[in-house]
């Protein structure tokens, strides 16, 4: 019975301890490792791309997140104000998935944000602290052009599809 005892004693002070650091360990590193591949490209980044954000800003450009405007497959969206100039903003709260390893964050910040087309909306800012990440576009009064393409009832003519499609 003594041999019981200390193995109970082993087992539930030492072993299962043990057990639950290395796995807290592991998805400490795991999560690490993704935040800093973002980091890293965030920082090479910031002087091309779209203006970063803290998540403090987001909070307060969206009003505590107060005035949703949709949910998507990958987060809610939700309308803003920057300040100054009172710029109505759209910013897109994104998901986090466990599985993500950062690289489609990566490349929407870095490819929609160097595009400025009329008929493209434009990625204004950005937020990336930890896990939380923000995409802060150009708000759409109107919404989206989609819901005026693909409606039941066609709004536009066949010439006006051409003018928006090469605007030049």
């Amino acid at each position: 019975t003594l041999y019981k005892l200390v193995y109970s004693v082993l087992c539930r002070f030492v072993l299962a301890p043990l057990a639950v650091l290395i796995f807290l360990a592991h998805k400490y590193w795991k999560t690490r490792i993704t935040i800093d591949a973002v980091e890293k490209f965030l920082r090479k980044q910031q002087m091309l791309g779209p203006m970063r954000y803290a998540y403090t800003d987001i909070t307060a450009i969206t009003s505590h997140f107060r005035d949703k405007l949709g949910q998507g497959g990958y987060g809610s969206v939700f309308k803003g104000v920057l300040l100054p100039g009172n710029v109505h903003v759209a910013v897109k709260m994104l998901e986090g998935n466990p599985n993500c390893n950062g690289e489609d964050f990566i490349n929407e910040v870095s490819i929609i944000g160097r595009i400025h087309h009329v008929n493209v909306v434009r990625l204004m800012g950005f937020c990336s602290e930890e896990m939380r990440r923000a995409l802060v576009y150009e708000y759409m009064p109107q919404g989206s052009l989609d819901k005026y393409i693909f409606s039941a009832k066609k709004s536009f003519s066949w010439d006006k599809l051409a003018d928006i499609a090469d605007p030049a």
